[in-house]
């Protein structure tokens, strides 16, 4: 005989929420002492723009997936039993009471509603700490003053006593600091993704960190897990059929005999380039890995999953010579372990990393008025292999490329590139949506054969886009991997008519910045012809 699953409905308070996040030996009064729990509180709730939740639906047993291989892995070997079984935790944004439950559950013509306020769940395990399992819950709602974007999300199916839901989002949960430390649960949940996006391997917080390994850089074992390093990480994105894209970042002690204003200002140069990067790869929907050094310690360093961003509607400071959207990224929403989903990450004047994590002890400050301060050590991308072209050497094309507008263009300093990597039919699909030309021009383009990656670098005046290139992300890093160079409107009649001289083309070749190689891709998409030879 099959034991019945065990429900109950309550009002969503931070009383009710503490009491479903405990267990038998995390009682109410330890979980409201956690950072989970002040975290969950808020980001639930009705302020901060938090999803309003009003109903928490609580169901045991719970076999939950995730924590099963880690229990058959390692729980179940010790001495001590503990229970495989976990409970559910369900938040609605709806108010009902269990007969509307209920009801929902048994009559298909009603409960439309209640359903479609579905806000996702949380597992909690059996287990005397570290008790936040598997966690599905919504990103914060778009505002119309905040434009905020999710794009490393999955759906992931949901069966509520029967009732089967999809929810959008990423996995979460918190480290348990047997079977992994931070390092190892961050790239558990970029792996959900990335299993998702490419169809590798997806492994277990316990086969993580086995799969690591102990290098002996240094002391320590594998089991209970302290912690992963830069080396271990890549070792582990490796083992799962990728390949890391790093980068490692100078601190503020790092700049020798500079003064506190250059430190300061290179500084913020570094971070302009790491936004750039981190947009980059972000727009594909790749999971970005952050390394964090808490308060600027070696000591205190920390991995989160980067799951979205925010832009803000001007930008401030140019990287280098040109400017990008990204200078305009001012916040980055990630899964940090010590928090929890989609938790707030923005930036110093100084270059730094502005943490949620509050400067004071839970106990003795009420809301998060001060936050620790992190400085950016270092950042993995985890990518299939055959993405070969880097965010840097598209860059450096833009760069050879802006030479064009010297004589083309008079208020350069009016233009804005947004380099991001994509997918060639997701990039399609996108140019069909903007039109920036029409026609025959826009027809070529959607007809082009293209890789499955392609680099964009799109040029834009207020927001409009003028001109982009299209560049093979597969290619081989010794060729010209520039696919297509497409003018579009205002820009296009102007640039036909600088193209069409002789003298203008012959300027271009000779110009010491400029790419010969690019020409041709222009006369093409003008339909023009060459009058001198390249």
């Amino acid at each position: 005989m099959t034991q019945p699953i065990a429900y109950s409905v309550h009002p969503f308070s931070p009383t009710t929420l503490a009491e479903a996040l405990s267990n038998e030996w995390v009682d109410a009064a330890a979980t409201r002492r956690k950072q989970h729990f002040h975290y969950f509180a808020e980001y639930l709730g009705p302020a901060q723009d938090g999803l309003g939740a009003q109903t928490i639906l609580v169901e045991a047993p719970y076999l939950s997936q995730s924590f099963l291989a880690d229990y058959a892995d390692y729980y179940a070997r010790g001495f001590t039993s503990y229970p495989r079984l976990c409970k559910r935790v369900h938040f609605f944004r709806a108010a009902f009471d269990q007969v509307a439950l209920e009801t929902a559950l048994t009559d298909s013509a009603a409960g439309d509603d209640l359903w479609a306020s579905y806000l996702g769940y949380v597992v909690v395990k059996p287990l005397p700490a570290r008790q936040i399992g598997a966690t599905l819950l919504r990103p914060y709602t778009p505002a119309a003053d905040k434009q905020r974007v999710y794009p490393v999300r999955r759906p992931y199916p949901v069966n509520v006593l029967g009732k089967q839901l999809v929810v959008e989002t990423l996995i979460f949960q918190e480290q348990d600091n047997n079977v992994s430390a931070c390092a190892t649960t961050a790239l558990w949940m970029a792996f959900h993704k990335t299993a998702f996006q490419f169809q590798t391997a997806l492994p277990s917080p316990y086969h993580i960190t086995s799969t690591s390994r102990n290098l002996f850089y240094r002391q320590g074992r594998t089991f209970p897990s302290t912690g992963l390093d830069q080396t271990q990480i890549g070792e582990a994105i490796q083992a799962v059929g990728l390949v890391a894209e790093l980068r490692t970042y100078r601190q503020a002690d790092e700049w020798g005999a500079a003064t506190a204003p250059e430190v300061a200002f290179q500084m913020q140069e570094q971070l302009l380039g790491a936004k750039g990067f981190i947009y980059a790869y972000l727009r594909l929907g790749l999971p970005v890995l952050l390394f964090l050094l808490l308060d600027g310690r070696e000591d205190q360093g920390h991995l989160i999953t980067v799951t979205g961003y925010r832009l803000a509607a001007t930008s401030v400071l140019p990287t280098k010579d040109i400017s990008l959207a990204s200078d305009a990224l001012d916040r980055l929403y990630a899964h940090d372990d010590q928090m929890g989903p989609f938790a707030r990450y923005s930036f110093t004047e100084q270059g730094q990393v502005l943490t949620p994590w509050p400067a004071a002890d839970w106990e003795t400050a009420e809301r998060w008025e001060a936050h620790r301060v992190a400085s950016l050590y270092s950042v993995f991308v985890p990518l299939a292999a055959d993405i070969r072209i880097t965010y840097e050497q598209v860059f450096r094309q833009v760069g050879l490329f802006e030479q064009i507008f010297t004589d083309t263009i008079a208020e350069r300093t009016d233009i804005v590139w947004d380099i991001y990597l994509d997918y060639s039919n997701h990039y399609k699909d996108e140019l069909r949506r903007l039109r920036p030309v029409e026609g025959e021009p826009l027809r070529r383009i959607l007809v082009s054969s293209l890789p499955k990656y392609v680099w964009v670098a799109r040029a834009t005046i207020q927001k409009e886009p003028i001109l982009e290139l299209v560049f093979d992300a597969t290619d081989l890093h010794t060729g010209f991997y520039c696919l297509l160079a497409n003018v579009f409107a205002p820009l296009r009649d102007s640039m036909a008519t600088w193209l069409k001289k002789a003298s203008f083309q012959r300027q271009l070749l000779k110009a010491p910045a400029f790419d010969a190689r690019f020409l041709p891709l222009l006369l093409h998409d003008l339909e023009l012809t060459a009058k001198v030879s390249a």
